[in-house]
């Protein structure tokens, strides 16, 4: 079940967590009509481990092949769940309040459950797991770079005109 989501996330190891089926949403909390917006997403939703971080991906892959709904479980989510639903507010407070509509109540309650377990492991870690994963080139720190050198001289026996 891996191998399809390591083609768009090599570092994923395994998936915690699927469901077949949801309908994700959006807030929408401006304008002159606020509420729940489909986000034109749907398809099956995986929670999953990845060796780098972050840690845990939520990921709804989407039926028309357009855009997935990705998004990194993080300490500061604040999970609502209801019957059929998942509310959940990422920790970045310019991105929209997201929802999950599950066909099966039972479903819901499985990917609840883990989701709720997956949190309070997070909220437990040191906050160093929370860094952005560093470059794959990352750049030598600043007292270790070489000081700047002079232009080389023209080689002996070369005229410059």
């Amino acid at each position: 079940m891996e191998a399809p989501l390591q083609q768009q996330d090599p570092l994923i190891e395994q998936v915690v967590i699927h469901s077949k089926f949801v309908v994700a949403y959006h807030l929408q909390q401006d304008g002159p009509t606020p509420g729940w917006r489909k986000a034109n997403i749907e398809g099956p939703v995986y929670v999953v481990r990845r060796t780098g971080t972050p840690r845990y991906h939520l990921i709804v892959k989407n039926h028309d092949l357009t855009a997935d709904l990705v998004d990194a479980l993080h300490p500061d989510w604040e999970l609502d769940c209801q019957s059929k639903y998942i509310f959940y507010k990422v920790e970045d407070p310019t991105k929209k309040i997201r929802g999950l509509w599950f066909h099966d109540d039972s479903e819901r309650l499985r990917v609840e459950e883990q989701l709720e377990r997956l949190l309070r492991e997070l909220r437990a870690a040191p906050p160093a797991d929370f860094q952005p994963a560093p470059r794959a080139d990352p750049a030598p720190p600043p007292q270790a770079a070489a000081p700047p050198t002079a232009p080389a001289a023209a080689p002996a026996g070369r005229g410059t005109g």
